[in-house]
């Protein structure tokens, strides 16, 4: 709901969304760059749907998106998980594995990975020693949480397959603290391997090690130097940025009741720095920077063929549609 409302916000150009009106005045909305997941993407796509507005998912990996007739406007860039469903049972059929476990999230992006996987190992002869269908953590009761945790401890399955998102690796934490899984075979998608939160938890011993997807990785030109150049002096409106800075650095740049020292002004960013909270690389703003430039790249050759037709570019917004 919170994608849906941001959205509509979008479109309306005011905080209090007015459907089907804009108070953009001359500006125009031309699309949408987002989302990472799957689930938000999906509120964002019916919206933006309606009205033809393009889309680009720097993160959806879900098959649903596949479906021109529902979402004509939408595009990615990152594989759908088809392909990571055919990589995970090439893993598998290279080791020879034939008792899998299945976890997943109850909802309908992890039902549909369920039925794809569930098929693709019938078909290799594959047996699926358990099937794990995780809800919200605010919605399992202890019994529950017990019942989960005694499948998976009293399971003589060795590979353990995960399809699941932040929210749901947070519930899993929650279900083997204080405890550790040992002697298992972990394969996760891509949705998990770029969780960042996942060094922080408990569960991150359980599941070191594990076989996990990742996005596609490429240079991004000139991103690294402003990155690292980056400071909440030359950004002093950009209230997330001075609380990731306060918050790294371990001081206060405002006046807050939090109890550190204040900033000097001389922190910077370094390796040294952000190792001390894991691997640090740019998957996901790889999958931002190539968005963005397909957005641009299009617009570009739109306002080409504006200049080159009998209608003058100057009057571009009185033509240009979403669709096109």
């Amino acid at each position: 709901m919170i994608s849906f409302a941001s959205a509509s916000q979008i479109l309306s150009g005011t905080e209090q969304p007015i459907p089907n009106y804009s108070c953009w005045n001359n500006r125009k909305v031309v699309g949408f760059i987002g989302d990472l997941s799957s689930v938000s993407s999906l509120s964002i796509a019916w919206l933006a749907g309606i009205y033809r507005y393009p889309q680009i998912s720097y993160g959806s990996a879900d098959p649903i998106f596949n479906n021109r007739l529902e979402f004509p406007s939408f595009y990615r860039m990152i594989p759908n998980v088809l392909s990571e469903i055919d990589a995970i049972m090439s893993l598998i059929r290279h080791f020879g594995w034939k008792w899998v476990g299945l976890i997943v999230s109850n909802d309908d992006t992890g039902n549909r990975a369920r039925e794809r996987l569930e098929k693709a190992m019938s078909k290799d002869g594959v047996c699926l020693a358990f099937l794990i269908r995780l809800i919200d953590r605010e919605k399992t009761d202890l019994t529950n949480m017990e019942k989960i945790r005694e499948t998976i401890y009293r399971s003589t399955a060795k590979v353990i397959i995960l399809f699941l998102g932040l929210q749901y690796i947070i519930h899993i934490n929650d279900i083997f603290e204080p405890n550790t899984v040992h002697k298992k075979i972990w394969i996760a998608s891509s949705s998990v391997s770029h969780i960042d939160e996942l060094q922080y938890l408990h569960v991150f011993k359980t599941f070191n090690g594990t076989l996990a997807l990742s996005f596609q990785q490429g240079e991004i030109p000139g991103f690294k130097q402003f990155f690292y150049s980056l400071n909440p002096y030359k950004y002093q409106r950009d209230d997330l940025f001075t609380e990731m800075w306060e918050m790294l650095f371990k001081c206060t740049i405002s006046e807050t009741d939090i109890p550190f020292p204040k900033c000097t002004g001389n922190e910077t960013f370094d390796d040294t720095v952000l190792e001390s909270y894991g691997t640090f690389n740019y998957r996901i703003a790889y999958g931002v920077y190539t968005a963005v430039y397909t957005m641009a790249h299009t617009l570009h050759e739109l306002y080409g063929t504006m200049t080159r037709s009998p209608k003058s570019a100057e009057s571009l917004h009185m033509y240009f549609k979403q669709w096109q």
